[in-house]
């Protein structure tokens, strides 16, 4: 496919996860009429001025990893530029759940903030940088506070608590970090998410889960070991709802999806041992989180317990 492409320009663009930019074209005697014409044949995609990538080294139709290809390409771009918010966080292994994925967050030393085909270019006001393999990138916590005022309250807790849970960030940075965005727009939304994030919860079910009912005014211990009297134990929950015996579990299904019948049955005495212990079992699935259910089936076993 690449072959009526200089061949200079696919060598460069191998080394550069597919992308090159209309200068390195130029340098290697492609023109622009050329690019125009690779772009309309298939050969090249454009997502930003001055930046092509080979279409066959390329798959975007993965958002997450095309994002990460797209961070890397910023560089290319400006030798000046620093990965923000959402990029950030992506470029230093931090899961990411809820916002689209096809703006890329670029922070330079510029005076207002301007869109430059898929990348928002933002001010950069001193944050601290460091290098990821994807480029330079503002460190973890100012990057999850920046994520949290860019994609509210859910996408900041399920971010920040991946990483509090890895060790990649501590509560104080987090909180710390968030102080600095609080006098601007949205400023608490970084905020409050230091306030609900714990890296205990490890999944972004539990997270969105807890983010849900937590809102709702419920107090949530994570990760509760139940024991019998003798001390056996018979379980580690997602959840216990404090001052009271509802145990919330979430329900992604993944360490069913094998089919093993064991599974199923462990997971059934399991849960038949902590009922007989007293304590009422709430599973909540991700429907119940998408439908706003989550909140009135805790309530409804809170009352019934």
């Amino acid at each position: 496919m690449t072959t009526s492409l200089e061949p200079a320009l696919i060598e460069l663009a191998h080394g550069h996860r597919g992308f090159f930019t209309t200068e390195e074209a130029r340098r290697v005697g492609t023109t622009p009429h050329a690019l125009v014409e690779a772009v309309k044949g298939g050969l090249l995609h454009h997502p930003a001025r001055g930046l092509y990538a080979v279409s066959a080294l390329v798959d975007n139709t993965q958002p997450q990893s095309w994002h990460i290809d797209l961070s890397f390409a910023a560089t290319l771009l400006w030798d000046d530029a620093a990965l923000g918010s959402t990029s950030s966080v992506l470029s230093h292994g931090v899961t990411v759940w809820g916002p689209d994925l096809g703006r890329i967050h670029v922070l330079r030393p510029i005076d207002r903030t301007v869109q430059v085909g898929v990348f928002r270019v933002r001010r950069w006001r001193g944050q601290p940088v460091v290098d990821t393999d994807v480029g330079p990138a503002v460190e973890l916590s100012h990057a999850l506070a920046q994520h949290a005022v860019d994609h509210g309250l859910v996408a900041g807790v399920v971010s920040a608590d991946n990483a509090l849970h890895e060790g990649l960030v501590t509560i104080d940075e987090l909180r710390d970090a968030a102080a600095v965005l609080a006098p601007f727009r949205n400023g608490s939304r970084a905020t409050t998410m230091v306030a609900f994030a714990d890296g205990a919860r490890e999944s972004v079910g539990e997270s969105r889960t807890a983010v849900a009912l937590m809102t709702a005014g419920l107090t949530l211990d994570p990760q509760v070991e139940i024991r019998d009297r003798s001390g056996h134990l018979v379980g580690r929950v997602d959840f216990l709802v404090r001052g009271t015996n509802v145990i919330v579990e979430f329900d992604g299904r993944l360490k069913y999806d094998s089919g093993d019948p064991s599974v199923l049955w462990a997971e059934k005495k399991r849960e038949d041992a902590l009922r007989r212990l007293g304590y009422v079992v709430v599973r909540l699935t991700w429907a119940d989180l998408e439908s706003g259910a989550a909140v009135a089936k805790v309530r409804s076993a809170i009352a019934a317990a």
